[in-house]
């Protein structure tokens, strides 16, 4: 999990709220609008285009927005608040057949059990290895291991799709096509691997990577 810095919501979608207040469902009015739209690409862009939760690619087409606080929890207009709001695989958020994500975490909370993308910090709470697998830290922090289970992020298949990124960057195995990396551009990646390319995107599971880089240049890579 990656932090995400929450900056200031788009202009649309403040003039939405002031133009909407007489409304007891807001989100689902939301929907459809032009301020909804510039929501999601607003989240889009400041995640780098990342699922908050589990660090996959996503665009405007295979993502939904997510309320990090469940719309049946929410109050006094939580629902369409900037901050309570992120953007997360797949498109449909109640398709549970991926098997991990938001529609797993459905409408469960429980706010000092959840780790946040958006809490400082929340990206030293995962510890990865070389194949892909997570785990919490420290060591049976509730929290984590909470996290981990509600979001499904030690699903196998989540699990695979982090260890082909993992081999495909360091260059691992015999189907990889790029050499080892070197360890001189290991130790320039470690300053820049979070930070985001030319079209606004962040490298799938970089937090992840970023995680590893260190490992790598010690020599520690297996």
């Amino acid at each position: 999990m990656k932090r995400i810095i929450k900056t200031h919501s788009p202009i649309e979608l403040q003039d939405w709220i002031t133009e909407n207040r007489e409304y007891d469902h807001s989100y689902e009015v939301l929907v459809g609008s032009d301020a909804h739209r510039a929501l999601k690409a607003k989240l889009l862009s400041e995640q780098g285009f990342l699922c908050a939760y589990t660090g996959r690619l996503i665009s405007l087409e295979s993502s939904h927005i997510e309320h990090i606080k469940p719309q049946n929890c929410c109050e006094d207009w939580e629902d369409v608040n900037y901050m309570n709001v992120v953007a997360c695989i797949p498109a449909n958020g109640g398709d549970k057949k991926l098997g991990y994500g938001a529609p797993l975490k459905d409408n469960w909370w429980d706010a000092d059990n959840f780790i946040s993308p958006l809490s400082e910090g929340c990206d030293h709470h995962f510890v990865f290895s070389w194949k892909g697998y997570i785990n919490e830290f420290p060591d049976d922090n509730q929290a984590t291991i909470t996290t981990i289970k509600v979001l499904g992020l030690d699903n196998e298949d989540l699990r695979k799709l982090r260890l082909g990124r993992i081999r495909g960057f360091f260059g691992f195995g015999s189907r990889s096509k790029s050499k080892p990396l070197a360890k001189r551009e290991a130790e320039q990646l470690v300053r820049k691997i979070d930070v985001a390319d030319s079209d606004g995107k962040l490298k799938e599971f970089c937090f992840v990577l970023k995680q590893l880089l260190p490992k790598y240049i010690a020599g520690n890579n297996r």
